[in-house]
């Protein structure tokens, strides 16, 4: 009985912002998100459905479709399986980004639960529910919806794996880092900010076999994609082309010396023409790289600004104002959130305390930081790229709000979370037990 209500609680929560959801992206956005990468995703998701494949939906009129490996494949897949259902408008794809944002919010839910107990599990599922940052990500049809998701599965695969790594659940952990990989790139950096640690701590025997698990099964998530990528363009490809333009625009004067320092600059991408869209990205990256290599010396002062941007901590007023108007966002919505963000940010350095008092590995919950961390350094710095981290974010703060409300001697605490672990796993044992 315990257990229906917990999740029914967590299921009720998560319905509260999901409706909320709807209502931001129907009654507020509306159809402004339309552009940048929204128009993109939104375009190749009606392009699949029409049974043309992974062609560019920008093609100029009278043109044939070129094939396209700009963006990864698998959040416009999600888009493009909603409108075969009947669901084409721009509202149902944004819907449809809700209730994946939604199912990151349960998700994030029994993190906290096998962390912290049931009540750190509702304080999860609230935070979650009501973050500003994903009612903007959700509304804008922004990759990071389904993303998100993918890493908070991950996570909890993480823990499965290092608490007991069997063969299946390795399998699994490795399907789900491949997913991630498959809606952003830099998912598969997870591999080794992931995997490898859940591995190694787990301890012998096998440890080279238990990774070979893990790499397979992310292998074969991938594989479909790679060799379609290898046949239409005639060579390999990794996951997606977008890295030639991410190097160019990152790796700029408007980048290391302008206003834009540190982040990306449209500009700094034009002028390649010819070619296929694999040889425009080789010309690309091999500008950005030209470009990063003859100014090395800005590289220092560059990375650093890089490393602030996604949390806030560099021109904030910026940063709000290029994401309203790159994601045609509202740009009050978008101040609550990065308030919103700094208070979890708060909270999480509490809740990796209370969780390292308690003898809970940290090392499953920085990933997603190390993640950001990567790719800010590699890439370049912005609000939206901290979506990995927000999962974390809100578990952790989740995890510290509930030591506050507790006064239970450690012991209990901790006690009360190992019960929640067990639970998950074992429910109906662990209700008879008790």
């Amino acid at each position: 009985m315990r257990s229906r209500r917990l999740v029914l609680a967590i299921v009720s929560i998560a319905a509260l912002g999901l409706a909320l959801r709807i209502v931001y992206a129907l009654a507020v956005a509306q159809d402004s998100p339309l552009l940048g990468d929204g128009l993109e995703y939104h375009g190749l998701a009606r392009v699949i459905s029409e049974g043309q494949g992974f062609v560019s939906p920008l093609t100029p009129p009278g043109e044939d479709p070129v094939p396209t490996a700009h963006k990864p494949p698998l959040y416009p897949a999600v888009l493009a399986l909603v409108s075969l259902l009947g669901g084409a408008g721009y509202a149902a794809h944004q819907i449809a980004s809700a209730v994946l944002g939604t199912a990151t919010v349960v998700v994030c839910a029994l993190l906290a639960l096998r962390l912290a107990g049931p009540r750190a599990g509702l304080l999860a599922a609230g935070l979650g529910a009501f973050y500003p940052v994903y009612l903007v990500a959700d509304a804008s049809l922004r990759a990071e919806s389904l993303f998100g998701l993918l890493v908070a599965l991950a996570l909890l695969a993480g823990y499965r794996a290092w608490e007991r790594p069997t063969v299946w659940r390795l399998t699994q952990l490795g399907a789900l880092i491949g997913l991630a990989a498959l809606t952003r790139s830099e998912g598969l950096v997870l591999l080794v900010l992931l995997a490898l640690p859940v591995v190694w701590r787990a301890g012998e025997p096998r440890r080279p076999a238990k990774l070979a698990v893990v790499a397979a099964a992310c292998g074969l998530v991938l594989a479909p994609w790679l060799i379609r990528c290898w046949i239409v363009f005639d060579e390999p490809v990794a996951i997606s082309t977008s890295y030639g333009d991410l190097l160019a625009g990152a790796n700029c004067d408007a980048t290391y010396y302008g206003e834009a320092l540190g982040a990306w600059e449209f500009n700094c991408v034009t002028g390649e023409t010819g070619g296929d869209e694999a040889e425009i990205a080789r010309r690309l990256r091999a500008r950005g790289l030209d470009y990063a290599s003859e100014h090395a010396g800005r590289l220092p002062a560059v990375a650093g600004v890089r490393l602030l941007r996604p949390w806030g901590l560099y021109d904030p007023a910026g940063e709000v104002r290029g994401k309203t108007l790159g994601e045609g966002s509202n740009q009050a919505v978008n101040w609550l959130g990065l308030g919103t963000a700094w208070a979890l940010m708060l909270l999480a350095a509490g809740g990796l305390l209370v969780l390292r008092r308690r003898g809970q590995p940290l090392f499953i919950l920085l990933a997603p930081f190390a993640l950001v961390l990567f790719l800010s350094v590699t890439a370049y710095g912005i609000l939206r790229f901290r979506a990995p981290a927000d999962v974390a974010l809100i578990v952790l703060g989740a995890v510290a709000l509930d030591a506050l409300l507790d006064r239970r001697p450690l012991t209990t605490r901790s006690r009360i979370a190992a019960n929640a672990s067990a639970l998950m796993t074992h429910p109906t044992r662990t209700l008879a037990g008790s």
